[in-house]
């Protein structure tokens, strides 16, 4: 049996650097406005046949390398908050290929959907709801796509309340009526019709004390493993949250 096993592990070795040995690889740099490097900047690049994206951040030289791809057709694109840059599409590699791909940032808008859940926690009015959709509703997913992403009155979101009340049964299922309704209208104010929120968070008090830099290429490495980082990632759709991606990171 031992020997069996390690029998497997070494056909699994050999079929994993023989993958290596014949993947591609894309390198660049990502510039910021004023043209210096942009560190902490994401770097995706999906497979346009199999949709798996492998993501990387840029460092303090603006530097990123994506290894181990496997030969195809590739789009690359960046993704930081409050900025934008052109994705690369139909980006062909073959196997062995070392291609460069460079990006220049332009401003853009940072949207609600892109905060991180401290920086909500920060900007969000006070209301007992606030806690209880940091209590209960963050266990099973981010803000960012179920809530920030849509525009819904309150009688949707107590549609959506009262769903995740009877389909998930671990904490919801403990909320109150008073509660349920209490988040319904909270939702509502924040992502309804007629929200109380600015049109970005750029423009609430206290947004830049809740923006930090990244300071080393220690704090990129530590981030990198936090975030997904050359991990590949099957995706099906846009819905990944985009908090906490920007060249300047959320606390």
């Amino acid at each position: 049996m031992r020997s069996e096993l390690r029998l497997l592990a070494l056909m699994s070795a050999i079929v994993l650097l023989g993958s290596a040995c014949h993947s591609a690889t894309i390198t660049g740099t990502v510039k910021g406005v004023d043209g210096a490097p942009s560190q902490g900047a994401f770097v995706e690049a999906q497979n346009a046949k199999t949709k798996i994206t492998v993501i990387v951040l840029s460092d303090s030289q603006g530097h990123y390398r994506v290894e181990n791809l496997p030969s195809g057709e590739y789009r690359v694109q960046i993704r930081a908050v409050g900025y934008r840059a052109e994705p690369q599409t139909g980006v062909n590699l073959a196997a062995d290929q070392t291609t460069s791909l460079d990006f220049a940032l332009q401003k853009g808008v940072v949207r609600w959907n892109d905060t991180s859940q401290y920086q909500a926690k920060q900007l969000w009015p006070a209301a007992r709801a606030k806690d209880l959709i940091f209590t209960n509703c963050s266990i099973c997913h981010g803000f960012q796509t179920r809530m920030a992403s849509v525009t819904r009155d309150e009688d949707g979101w107590r549609d959506r309340v009262e769903f995740m009340r009877t389909a998930m049964h671990f904490n919801l299922p403990y909320l109150t009526d008073q509660d349920a309704a209490d988040l319904a209208s909270y939702l509502a104010r924040l992502f309804g019709p007629d929200s109380v929120l600015t049109k970005s968070p750029e423009d609430m008090p206290g947004y830049k004390e809740t923006v930090r830099p990244f300071s080393s290429d220690a704090a990129l490495r530590r981030s990198e493993m936090r975030e997904l980082v050359q991990l590949p990632i099957k995706t099906t759709s846009t819905a990944w949250p985009t908090s906490g991606l920007p060249a300047s990171r959320p606390m």
